[in-house]
């Protein structure tokens, strides 16, 4: 067990180097990926939606990452419509922000997953959790491939019933601990 962890902390290192040093141009590959996550979940962070919407969100930061978590329905304007925001108190700061073309960072309060891209032998795709103020944890690397689909979007519906599921009194590896011994 303790030969497993090392390797598994030394991974993460290896993909937070890779991460870091991102790619230089998204390809075509990279590009369709994410579009596809996007497409599966629908609704991108400002879009207007029905006034008694919850559910998922995705937006795309500056460089080339893409996000996931849980949005709400916000009112804007004078005439009654509603926008996709983060599911927190001030999820309409961010999405006027998002419009205004900022930056948005998701808040501390919502969990959520990233998605990057980072270079090696080979260009690679990462799925990270992110939860309040703790460092990013590793759930899923692949190099791209045609066929990387599928995983990609196994590996995100898996880490979003992570958010619906966990208790929020836990950390995620609490959480995943719990659910190996069941």
């Amino acid at each position: 067990m303790f030969h497993f962890k090392l390797l598994e902390l030394e991974a993460e290192l290896i993909a937070k180097e890779d991460a870091a040093r991102g790619v230089t141009e998204l390809t075509p590959e990279c590009g369709f990926l994410l579009q596809a996550i996007e497409s599966e979940i629908g609704v991108i962070l400002a879009a207007k939606v029905p006034q008694n919407w919850r559910g998922w969100l995705t937006y795309r930061r500056k460089n080339d990452t893409l996000l996931v978590c849980r949005g709400r329905a916000f009112p804007v304007g004078m005439f009654g419509k509603f926008k996709a925001g983060f599911d927190v108190s001030g999820g309409v700061d961010a999405i006027s922000d998002y419009e205004r073309n900022f930056d948005v960072t998701p808040p501390q309060d919502i969990d959520h997953l990233l998605i990057n891209f980072g270079t090696g032998e080979k260009t690679r795709i990462f799925v990270w959790y992110g939860e309040g103020i703790a460092a990013y944890k590793l759930i899923f690397e692949a190099p791209i491939e045609p066929s990387l689909d599928a995983q990609l979007q196994a590996a995100v519906v898996e880490a979003c019933g992570w958010i619906l599921k966990r208790p929020r009194h836990t950390t995620l590896s609490e959480y995943l601990k719990q659910q190996e011994r069941h």
